[in-house]
């Protein structure tokens, strides 16, 4: 019995020690981890998931929300720990105040695109659909996107600086690309301005990675497929489905942020709608004192793209809700005789032959899928100007 103790004793010690020395090893090397486990050690040992140290490029903004930083020089960002991209900005005029992903304006201008971050684009400049789309053209576009915005803050980009660039043009054309949380960002947007009263907060307060071991976290991710002790206010950003299909693509889906700010069975995104109807009535009547034309470039969720991976995992209601700001969006397009081209049946057309179209563990297009957008838009206005 004493001797069977002291084996016990001396395999406790050297699991002991094991242990030890992997979590020293995990912490050291955790800048440099790949994968899921790269993600749940860096959580733990610097509080943030990605590989290299990063500035965000924007900034709130009273009049939108968020804008981007003027005369940003190829700065990394991240969309996701797996996503990274180089951001530079120009400011269009001198205190303008905001910058753009865009070139400077030494050129006629055709057209100007707003949109949230689906028309800043989480991939290299280049990539971008809206870059894609001018050289397939050959138009001369500035791009006015802005990440975290919604339609309100649309119409006040087109009005402070798209109008200046098209006012010369006698037949401009106007790009709006909407996404289904533009609703919700109105929402947020009007809270931020104090026109609509706030909710009640269901944070916590709590910000703070709850697992104090890079080991144990490891040991959690490869249980469960995903580290879930991230802080509170990341956790509405992860995706807690995941699914193969296509050529070994794997898509991570579902997350909460996407359940609630796309359902429009929620009154704060109705209260949103409200502001964005307005908004989309404001910016026709600006198109058409501009003698030009205004078209709403319509992007669907990637769990509406894919829902025949999608609905299986997380149920044909859970992908309805996504499906609903889009569906509010077109009803908007039928009341309001807006002109709206919506990509769903062109990206679909694609991803049903198991091409990935969206990034894995973010919600944009990734370089495929904006190459898909940028054609289907090009063929869109040439077939609607015949």
């Amino acid at each position: 019995m004493k001797k069977l103790a002291q084996i016990t004793g001396i395999i406790l010690i050297n699991l002991i020690i094991i242990a030890v020395l992997l979590e020293i090893l995990l912490r050291v090397f955790a800048p440099s981890l790949p994968g899921a486990v790269g993600v749940a050690v860096r959580w733990v040992t610097t509080g943030q998931p990605y590989q290299e140290e990063w500035t965000q490029a924007w900034q709130q903004n009273i009049d939108h929300y968020w804008s981007l930083h003027p005369d940003i020089d190829d700065a990394l960002q991240y969309g996701s720990p797996t996503v990274s991209f180089r951001m530079s900005t120009v400011e269009l005029w001198e205190n303008a105040g905001v910058g753009f992903r865009t070139d400077p304006v030494d050129y006629f201008v055709d057209a100007v695109v707003v949109g949230d971050s689906f028309g800043m684009c989480f991939t290299e400049r280049a990539d971008c659909w809206v870059d894609q789309l001018a050289t397939q053209t050959d138009l001369g576009i500035v791009n006015l996107s802005q990440p975290v915005t919604g339609t309100t803050s649309h119409l006040r980009i087109l009005r402070d600086f798209g109008v200046p660039l098209l006012e010369t043009n006698p037949e401009p054309l106007i790009i709006w690309q909407f996404f289904g949380n533009d609703f919700n960002d109105d929402y947020g947007l009007a809270v931020f301005r104090d026109e609509v009263e706030a909710p009640e907060s269901e944070d916590s307060g709590e910000n703070v990675v709850r697992q104090p071991s890079a080991l144990l976290a490891v040991a959690e991710t490869l249980i469960t497929g995903q580290f879930v002790g991230v802080p509170d206010s990341e956790a509405l950003f992860v995706k807690p489905y995941r699914a193969t299909y296509g050529d070994n693509n794997v898509l991570q889906f579902g997350g909460q942020y996407e359940q609630t700010a796309l359902d429009m069975s929620r009154e704060i995104n109705q209260i949103g709608y409200a502001y964005s109807r307005e908004a989309f009535i404001s910016a026709q009547d600006i198109a058409d004192n501009l003698n030009g034309n205004l078209v709403i470039v319509i992007i669907p969720t990637r769990e509406e793209v894919y829902r025949d991976v999608t609905t299986p995992v997380m149920g044909e209601e859970a992908v309805n809700r996504l499906q609903s700001a889009r569906d509010a969006m077109l009803d908007l397009c039928a009341e309001l005789s807006l002109t709206c081209y919506d990509a769903y049946d062109d990206l679909v057309a694609v991803a049903d032959t198991g091409e990935a179209l969206y990034f894995s563990d973010d919600m944009h297009l990734n370089p495929r899928g904006n190459a898909i957008l940028a054609q289907a838009v090009a063929d869109y206005l040439v077939n609607s100007s015949e």
